[in-house]
């Protein structure tokens, strides 16, 4: 989708009134394509008709790749792996969500140190996939790998603010007003620079040829709360939650990030998580520093 009709058909009205969508453009025309080899990758995962040997050559292309396949592939998590000697039978045993989300996280990690970006953006990005899909889990919901993914991506935005000088600058802005003010990332992204994270995320997902699922989530995460009826509001209310949670359990949050007792209180009653007493929050979010504690943060 070209990136102006994007902002025509999904943004307007949303934007600050200090926006110019010409810088917008400026901003997302500057958002780097995937690696080669990785966008062969997904696109191949994309064709019903590919095989494993397609995909096993496509990811043989990228070093790190294969490296960070056979590492996943011989862990703790998949027992019945040891031993395991080609790239084809590494990616029958994950499966094809799991490489999907392989590919992406070894792009954005690629991208986080070329830019170095900030580790409190990072943090937060890993610590809601993690989050995310511990809450998909929690309420059966089948696309527990779909919203992991979501999870990871939906501070995309944040690389690429931090990866462009003038925005970069101007994070420092957005930081400072968070501190003084106590008002989240959107508030303050809107105030500083005109516009938010999530409208470049979903814009630079729309040029990385996601699916359109995983760009909607992305736009909408920080929509206000509405009745959760269909699947894809389902992932945009999780994502929505596990953010809340891993800025309540102090992972990636910024000095004088709110903490939103009640909205987490609301969004979990929403899908059906924890609902059993007026604790529920305060729960949720002793559980979120559980999932995140060093072990189960970095290995989930």
């Amino acid at each position: 989708m070209n990136a102006d009709v994007f902002l025509h058909e999904e943004y307007s009205g949303v934007l600050a009134k200090t926006a110019n969508r010409e810088e917008i453009l400026r901003c997302a025309d500057q958002i780097p394509p995937l690696p080669s080899a990785m966008l062969n990758v997904l696109e191949l995962l994309d064709d019903p008709n590919t095989d494993t040997c397609q995909l096993a050559d496509a990811v043989c292309a990228d070093t790190s790749l294969t490296i960070t396949l056979l590492k996943l592939a011989h862990s703790p998590a998949y027992p019945q792996t040891q031993g395991i000697l080609s790239i084809a039978e590494a990616i029958t045993i994950i499966g094809s969500n799991q490489l999907r989300a392989l590919v992406l996280t070894s792009s954005l990690i690629g991208f986080a140190k070329r830019e170095a970006v900030d580790e409190l953006v990072w943090e937060n990005s890993v610590a809601t996939a993690v989050l995310a899909r511990r809450l998909a889990e929690d309420i059966a919901c089948p696309q527990a790998e779909e919203v992991f993914l979501m999870g990871l991506l939906h501070c995309l935005g944040q690389f690429v603010f931090l990866a462009n000088p003038q925005t970069r600058s101007a994070y420092a802005g957005v930081l400072r007003r968070i501190k003084e003010y106590g008002v989240d990332y959107i508030t303050a992204e809107l105030e500083e620079i005109g516009f938010s994270h999530n409208l470049i995320g979903a814009l630079m997902a729309n040029r990385w040829n996601l699916p359109s699922e995983i760009c909607q989530v992305i736009l909408h995460y920080p929509d206000p709360l509405e009745p959760v009826i269909s699947s894809a509001g389902q992932k945009q209310a999780l994502v929505k939650l596990a953010d809340l949670l891993a800025h309540a359990a102090f992972i990636g949050r910024p000095p004088g990030y709110p903490i939103q007792i009640e909205l987490i209180q609301q969004m979990a009653s929403a899908l059906g998580v924890n609902p059993r007493t007026d604790r529920g929050a305060v729960e949720l979010i002793v559980m979120a520093r559980n999932q995140l504690s060093i072990g189960g943060f970095w290995s989930a």
